[in-house]
């Protein structure tokens, strides 16, 4: 259903009932699936172009994670699972410390 454009503000109950349950699904959506593509691709980018500075794994997320406009509502731990399967099985890079974030290539 596409919705008429009106002069009119929305009611405070259409807004709780169909915006923003809306944006929550968006954001989940975000959260789970894009999110940890884009920071596994953001730090192994980096890494593989010397274009990384010394800094935590969370610093690097959280400059990969700043390109997003969502909330901070997201499960650190959750994502931050993800990106390292990511990191690990998709470009061959194995976290041997987070404080300051280094790898080593895994060779197959």
């Amino acid at each position: 259903m596409i919705r008429k454009c009106t002069d009119e503000d929305i009611s405070d109950e259409e807004c709780e009932k169909v915006i923003d349950p809306f944006y929550k699904n968006f954001d989940e959506y975000i959260i789970m699936f894009v999110m940890p593509e884009v920071i596994a691709f953001y730090i192994a980018s980096s890494f593989s172009r010397n274009a990384m500075w010394e800094a935590t794994f969370y610093q690097h997320y959280n400059s990969a994670k700043d390109t997003f406009n969502i909330s901070d509502d997201e499960d650190y731990d959750k994502v931050k699972a993800e990106v390292i399967k990511l990191l690990r099985m998709k470009y061959s890079l194995e976290i041997i410390s987070e404080d300051p974030l280094d790898f080593k290539k895994i060779e197959y």
